[in-house]
């Protein structure tokens, strides 16, 4: 897909003719899309650059997709993968920027893992409050109770209707793709076969899909230092040398070089769980009514007792 740009002083890098992604898999945090990522990453006949490359909250948009689509093969599907794009306040403004880019043109299809609200809230607090440095920038501690209160992102990243509530205005509910975290890591080819009459794909190669593996997750998770982080997000790190390096070995030497998260804290008592079900209630029934579903996709009642009983 190509949209006209026209070049200016501002934005140098601007150019003509800038190929918009097919698709756009625009979350949620903690639902995935990892994991999602790896599985379309090789797949035939797509194309990714790498995961959360933000460019629709970038300066200048279409110069940052420019950049991302350098190199794309002129057949195939090309798409991008970033839960940030529904993330509070980042959501209105990746979603007025796809507007602006995609106007006149075909719209994007808009994929988004859910997971139930509560243990996704627990795992993005888990993630984030064993993080260091600019991984962590408001210094998110483990006292959970202390965090909803000076981190309302929490919950607000798993009110889901509302996040998606600007992708469905800017493009229409049909462009849009909701897909259970829950049978998506219980069906990954079943789930990618959908992802694939989505967006038009003929199909991905099963063999590729490492479905015993789930990138990302809490448990065992490296986590970056503040030295390291700085390495990591330098530019001439991330121009020149990361894109030399197979992505599996960043895996292994993340694995071998960085220090694993802590384990995942006991889940708090049930009186704080209801409470939670209950402010995220209302989110979950109009998720129902923006899907045309009779029933929720989760039960928050029933979510509570099997957290409360430790389960996973």
């Amino acid at each position: 897909m190509l949209v006209g740009v026209s070049p200016t002083e501002s934005s140098p890098s601007a150019t003509p003719e800038v190929r918009l992604p097919d698709f756009l898999a625009i979350g949620a945090m903690k639902c995935g899309t990892t994991t999602l990522y790896r599985d379309l990453l090789g797949q035939p006949g797509l194309y990714l650059p790498d995961k959360e490359s933000n460019a629709l909250l970038a300066a200048d948009p279409a110069a940052a997709l420019a950049r991302l689509t350098d190199g794309a093969p002129a057949d195939g599907l090309t798409g991008e993968v970033c839960p940030d794009y529904t993330k509070p306040g980042l959501d209105l403004r990746a979603a007025a920027a796809a507007r602006q880019l995609y106007a006149g043109r075909r719209a994007p299809r808009l994929i988004f893992l859910a997971r139930e609200p509560i243990a996704r809230l627990l795992s993005h607090h888990h993630f984030i409050s064993t993080q260091q440095g600019a991984g962590n920038p408001g210094g998110m501690t483990r006292d959970l109770a202390a965090s909803l209160r000076d981190f309302p992102e929490l919950i607000e990243t798993s009110r889901y209707a509302a996040r998606l509530a600007p992708w469905v205005e800017a493009f229409g509910r049909e462009s849009l793709l909701v897909l259970r975290f829950e049978d998506y890591i219980a069906d990954r080819a079943g789930t990618l076969g959908r992802i694939a009459a989505f967006i038009g794909h003929p199909g991905f190669a099963a063999a590729r899909i490492e479905a015993r593996r789930v990138y990302n997750a809490g448990v065992a998770r490296p986590v970056a230092t503040p030295g390291w982080r700085r390495i990591l997000g330098n530019s001439l790190y991330r121009r020149w040398v990361r894109p030399l390096l197979p992505i599996g070995l960043r895996d292994h030497l993340r694995d071998r070089l960085l220090p694993k998260a802590p384990p995942r804290p006991s889940p708090p008592d049930r009186e704080r769980l209801r409470e939670l079900a209950e402010s995220l209630k209302p989110d979950v029934a109009a998720l129902s009514c923006l899907l045309g579903q009779d029933e929720p996709l989760w039960d928050l009642d029933r979510a509570v007792e099997t957290l409360a009983a430790g389960e996973p």
